[in-house]
């Protein structure tokens, strides 16, 4: 079994506790839009830090009334281009 794989596993199943649907299926994730509470958990942040830093980091946002969300599919294509 491949070690990297394992650990997919967990953080999959670290997802599901959280309340986050993991990555599957389609390419870039959907179009679903994301609380900043949902964002935090995909990137594994204090949500604070993703309502404060999201222009810094250049995360695409959009503004639904009063509310912050992101399209998780930007959010799964931002990881991959800022993957160390």
């Amino acid at each position: 079994m491949n070690i990297q794989a394992g650990n997919n596993d967990k953080k999959e199943a670290n997802a599901y506790r959280k309340g986050v649907k993991p990555r599957t299926g389609t390419l870039g994730g959907s179009n679903r839009m994301l609380s900043a509470r949902e964002v935090a958990a995909i990137l594994s942040v204090p949500e604070r830090t993703v309502r404060e830093k999201w222009r810094e980091w250049q995360l695409p946002a959009y503004r639904i009334g009063k509310h912050l969300r992101w399209k998780e599919r930007e959010v799964h294509a931002w990881i991959d281009r800022h993957a160390a």
